[in-house]
């Protein structure tokens, strides 16, 4: 694979993955499924070249049936006008309402799943009054004489109000846990969003035929969106499982493929939202199904985890996490995965196919994703009476599963790590003894600076090679790296989440965390927890008496994937906090800005300078780092952390703590 400037135009192939890929699991998974002649994702990449440079750049107009237009030094307007940087912006912002709207029937579902558990129609064994207390208090529908299910229940009123408010009014979650700068800061740009349904409606109309010719005003209501998505939808989700299901503690846990055994009844969970999860889980418990388990010949049953849903199991119950969404094709072809409980987004359609190579059960729980081929068990909040049935039916269903497994077809990688996981907000600021003992050691160079390693991982760039490899580089010069989503399933596989990875930390980072007692990387769970690594961001940029936008935090998605993804990137941005990526949502920006080549027409666009060198920095203290190679994005970012450490000296900190 060579390496050009241009973003998104370097595509690995199946062997850069079977050479390159981090984990020597998936390695070896390629190998025996391609010799198996089982297609999967790599294959279909490869059939797929080339792909459409006018598309991978943002250059295509599908808007109306004009088109579709395409953008060129020869053309350069599309039939109905629309120039360069209006299509690409309406392209953006589409890609982020349509990730808006995913997250937020994510917090739909959680939320009616409270009011069921408030009412009394679902009973739940793990749920946390500290955090509901917490919550409930940040959204101003708590007393300390309130009993708990009322709360509950005023919670879940004041996030459905929030998810569907027609007519003007800040969110109520927004108003609860923004950052009081940075909501200053969204004011003065006239970026408070309303309910979130409006910002997302609002974000397709403005961007439909004939609706808005100013590309400006389209990305400030792409941030509307955005902070909606952040509010709303990751802190919604966030707070809200925790609430259900319990505050994640730290744990030692093995991972990776090699946590399947042979000799037992294999369950994976995938997808977002654990509701289902976690009646599984505790169907798997009981007497009754252990019995029939053993029963069918097996020793026992191993659930493990997938994407998302799988940092749930992870985070709360020590449930062991085996791979990110891009390797849920890899992982059934050991032969030993005998059900899969998917419920919603990340789930991709070829995953039936695979299954039915090896006799694996693909088990779909969210009514609004069904997948021909797998057996649908939906899980309704408003209709929850089956739900205890339900999870008892789906481990019956993996239990038979094992009963017929085809033997002869069983390739276990026998690789695992020991990790750490669990990282709550409060575990990972507890851990250093708190906000005041934190700063100091970003303040003295003890911790260089804090970035957030998240977002998906992708077959283009040889799937999670450029976590690895940037999170290593980081490490060594300093830096502690917070991680959660596919990217953490990335980083705890090659096990950098584990003490053992200190040793190539840099001294002070390593002294750091070994009187904290934790890795290098800590690992916050699901995407939905990016919210915690923000609120862990503002309270220790609160506690520095500084802005975000000056605080040495950058946050690193190098492989984007998922539509959700560009949401949480222009949210990120509007906190000021810079974003590095190595794929963009499609973008016609150069990395690392403009090239020489004047005459393209990707080179001298006003996306470049917005995005990368004036635009942003001037709206939110932030800006875009484009850098496909991971070196290089690695240098990029420690010059990020470092041109934001001058803010963190003594003498202009205690000025602006004097200034009050």
């Amino acid at each position: 694979m060579k390496h050009s400037k241009q973003l998104n135009a370097n595509i690995a192939d199946k062997d850069d993955a079977r050479r390159l890929a981090p984990n020597p699991a998936a390695r070896e998974m390629i190998e025996h499924l391609d010799g198996a002649g089982v297609e999967t994702m790599l294959d279909r990449l490869e059939a797929q070249q080339p792909q459409c440079g006018f598309g991978l750049r943002g250059l295509c107009c599908r808007m109306c049936q004009l088109g579709p237009c395409r953008i060129t030094a020869q053309s350069p307007r599309g039939v109905c006008g629309r120039p360069m940087e209006l299509v690409t912006t309406a392209n953006l912002v589409r890609a982020a309402a349509a990730g808006a709207s995913a997250q937020m029937i994510h917090a739909h579902e959680l939320i009616l799943t409270l009011l069921a558990v408030a009412r009394g129609e679902i009973t739940l064994s793990t749920e946390s009054t500290t955090r509901l207390r917490d919550v409930g208090n940040a959204l101003k529908v708590a007393f300390p004489w309130t009993p708990m299910g009322e709360v509950a229940e005023k919670v879940a009123e004041a996030m459905l109000e929030d998810l569907g408010r027609m007519t003007d009014g800040k969110l109520r979650t927004l108003d609860g846990f923004a950052p009081k700068e940075r909501v200053k800061v969204w004011e003065a740009l006239d970026i408070i969003p309303r309910g979130y349904a409006f910002e997302i409606a609002e974000s397709l109309h403005m961007t439909t035929f004939g609706a808005c010719s100013d590309w400006q005003a389209i990305f400030k209501q792409g941030l509307r969106t955005s902070l909606a998505y952040a509010y709303s939808g990751l802190i919604g989700a966030s707070v809200l499982t925790d609430i259900l299901f319990g505050i994640p503690e730290p744990r030692v846990t093995d991972v990776n493929y090699g946590v399947l055994r042979p000799d037992h009844v294999n369950i994976l969970v995938h997808g977002h939202s654990p509701i289902m999860l976690e009646k599984v889980l505790e169907k798997i418990a009981s007497e009754e199904i252990q019995a029939l388990a053993r029963e069918k010949g097996a020793k026992g049953i191993v659930v493990g985890g997938m994407c998302c849903s799988g940092h749930e199991a992870l985070g709360r119950h020590g449930v062991p996490s085996v791979t990110g969404a891009m390797g849920q094709e890899l992982i059934l072809g050991t032969g030993a995965v005998d059900a899969v409980v998917v419920d919603m987004q990340c789930v991709v359609p070829g995953v039936q196919a695979v299954a039915e190579c090896f006799g694996t059960e693909i088990i779909t729980t969210c009514r609004s994703n069904r997948i021909p081929g797998a057996t649908h068990i939906p899980f309704d909040p408003e209709h929850a009476g089956t739900l205890d049935e339900d999870a008892e039916r789906i481990a019956r269903i993996a239990i038979e599963a094992f009963a017929s497994r085809d033997r002869s077809k069983l390739h276990i990688p026998n690789h695992t790590s020991r990790v750490v996981t669990g990282f709550s907000r409060e575990a990972v600021l507890n851990s250093f003894g708190g906000v005041r003992k934190l700063v100091p050691l970003l303040r003295e160079g003890d911790i260089r600076g804090v970035v957030a390693m998240v977002g998906c991982s992708s077959p283009k760039q040889v799937a999670e090679a450029s976590h690895v490899a940037i999170a290593r580089a980081l490490i060594r010069e300093g830096v502690l790296v917070l991680t959660s989503g596919c990217a953490a399933h990335a980083l705890i596989n090659a096990g950098l989440a584990s003490m053992d990875a200190l040793a190539d930390a840099a001294p002070s980072l390593r002294d750091a965390c070994e009187n904290a007692g934790v890795p290098p990387v800590l690992v916050m769970g699901s995407c939905s927890d990016n919210a915690r690594i923000i609120q862990v961001f503002a309270l220790l940029a609160h506690e520095a008496h500084l802005p975000l936008s000056e605080m040495p935090f950058v946050a690193s998605g190098p492989e984007f994937v998922n539509e959700k993804t560009v949401g949480q990137m222009l949210a990120v941005l509007a906190h000021g906090i810079s974003v590095q990526v190595g794929l963009t949502p499609q973008l016609p920006i150069p990395a690392l800005g403009p090239t020489l080549e004047a005459d393209d027409i990707e080179n001298r666009n006003p996306m470049t300078d917005f995005f990368c060198e004036e635009g942003l920095p001037a709206m939110f203290g932030s800006r875009l780092i484009a850098e496909p190679d991971a070196a290089e994005a690695a240098k990029a970012i420690l010059g990020e952390l470092d041109a934001k450490r001058r803010f963190l000296q003594r003498d202009q900190v205690d000025e602006i703590i004097k200034a009050g």
